[in-house]
């Protein structure tokens, strides 16, 4: 018997904004999630195909979860595909995956064989400029959202926060980072997989998390007739993370230009109105920090990207009252951005610790630097730009005795040429991108 990983057809229940979406693993199974949509979210405007198309590109991303139990080379899908759906079932699967292939030591890239009926494409419907669109926009809590949100009223835009969580405890949390209320997604994996995952009879590891939030969050948005459906991934996000074998592996494949241009033809061909974007694709990470140290001063005080915000058992666990752990590379990278554009008494305020006078975190801040061979498996951005910021820190009075900046000084030289890095720090919060927003959100940033 030929082993295959099958996506089921998703079920809907209108009525209560539940979805189901079902999987068989070839070694465990069968499997079912539950996802529980947002109030107000009104499936009934979507019956018909749009809705089938829609529920199938999330079935494909939702997928990747109970897929990586046990990887097999063959995967059928119970209903048809579009040529661009196609395409999100190749990269979802194949470099979406990367990180989770190459650290559990399996083949990569992937030789995978995709069975499933073809689908002729609907028709998008079409929109001019719209003159007060109306924005769905994900929300992390970090420092991208909340530029994102600044960004979009800036071009005129009303714009709703929603969030992806797999507990309520996550929910709080996400809340207390944003002075707006926060929409819900509810996402409910079949306990049997947690468990075997915990057990270690499953494989476990990375999945294209980006891409379940984007599938999900168009339905809504189309479902509630929202114009725009804004992530804040950024250009840095599709640098690789590091080489094997001649193939580049990122940790943030599915925030990465290539997913968003396949996510953006799937959504397309599925009949969706609503245009699918990311907001800060043309600009650098610095220009971002130095927006939010600027514009976004109030959000200073509760945004927050260390991940142990969502860790809520064992000694990783946050005390009560605190954002940062002060100690990880997400800690580490986000006080270099922010650093040149805060003083270091601020900078202690809003990170709660001194991250960049630790000796201890040299080892995260030589990963993001560009010292090693590869980055952290974590959402952090292209090496060059960290190693400018280093760079000018160097130069700034209060800074450049900090014992991670003093002390990298010699060993950041030897990789990089510190005229070339002055000049992409000069540069930096003016150089632009490609990218794919609506004019009326290009204008705003300058590109």
């Amino acid at each position: 018997m030929t082993h295959a990983f099958r996506i089921l057809t998703p079920q809907v229940d209108i009525a209560a904004r539940t979805l189901r979406f079902g999987f068989n693993v070839s070694r465990f199974g069968l499997f079912e999630e539950q996802v529980t949509l947002p109030e107000d979210t009104a499936l009934e405007q979507l019956k018909g195909p749009v809705l089938d198309r829609l529920l199938a590109l999330c079935a494909i991303m939702i997928g990747t979860s109970y897929f990586k139990s046990a990887p097999v080379d063959r995967l059928q899908t119970a209903f048809a595909l579009t040529p661009a759906a196609r395409r999100m079932v190749e990269l979802a699967y194949g470099p979406g995956l990367g990180e989770f292939y190459v650290r559990n030591a399996l083949p990569y890239p992937p030789k995978l064989v995709i069975e499933a009926p073809e689908a002729a494409p609907l028709l998008r419907p079409e929109h001019g400029e719209l003159e007060r669109p109306r924005a769905a926009v994900a929300f992390g809590g970090g420092k991208d959202s909340h530029v994102a949100s600044s960004i979009l009223a800036e071009a005129g835009a009303q714009s709703e926060r929603f969030s992806l969580i797999l507990g309520d405890k996550v929910g709080a949390r996400l809340q207390s980072m944003s002075e707006t209320p926060v929409r819900l997604f509810i996402r409910r994996i079949d306990q049997r997989l947690i468990e075997i995952s915990q057990s270690g009879e499953a494989l476990n590891g990375h999945i294209p998390i980006t891409g379940i939030n984007s599938t999900l969050l168009t339905l809504v948005a189309e479902a509630m007739g929202l114009d725009w459906v804004v992530f804040a991934n950024e250009r840095a996000a599709s640098e690789p993370t590091m080489d094997v074998g001649g193939h580049p592996v990122n940790h943030q494949f599915s925030k990465s230009l290539e997913f968003e241009d396949a996510m953006r033809s799937g959504f397309a061909e599925a009949g969706a109105r609503a245009e699918y974007f990311s907001i800060l694709r043309p600009v650098s990470e610095l220009w971002t920090a130095h927006h939010l140290a600027t514009k976004g001063v109030a959000a200073l005080n509760f945004f927050a990207s260390c991940n142990r915000n969502f860790v809520f058992a064992g000694p990783s666990v946050l005390a009560e009252g605190q954002r940062w752990c002060g100690r990880c590379a997400k800690c580490v990278y986000t006080s270099v951005l922010l650093a040149p554009f805060l003083s270091v008494d601020r900078h202690a305020e809003v990170f709660q610790s001194q991250p960049l006078h630790d000796p201890d975190n040299m080892s995260f801040l030589r990963e993001i630097a560009g010292l090693t061979n590869a980055k952290p498996w974590e959402c952090v951005g292209e090496r060059r730009e960290v190693a400018a910021a280093l760079t000018h820190l160097l130069t700034v009075e209060g800074w450049k005795d900090a014992a991670l900046i003093s002390g990298i000084e010699a060993e950041l030289f030897v990789h990089w040429d510190r005229a070339e890095l002055l000049s992409a720090w000069d540069t930096a919060l003016e150089a632009r991108s490609e990218h794919r927003m609506p004019q009326a959100v290009a204008r705003v940033v300058g590109a």
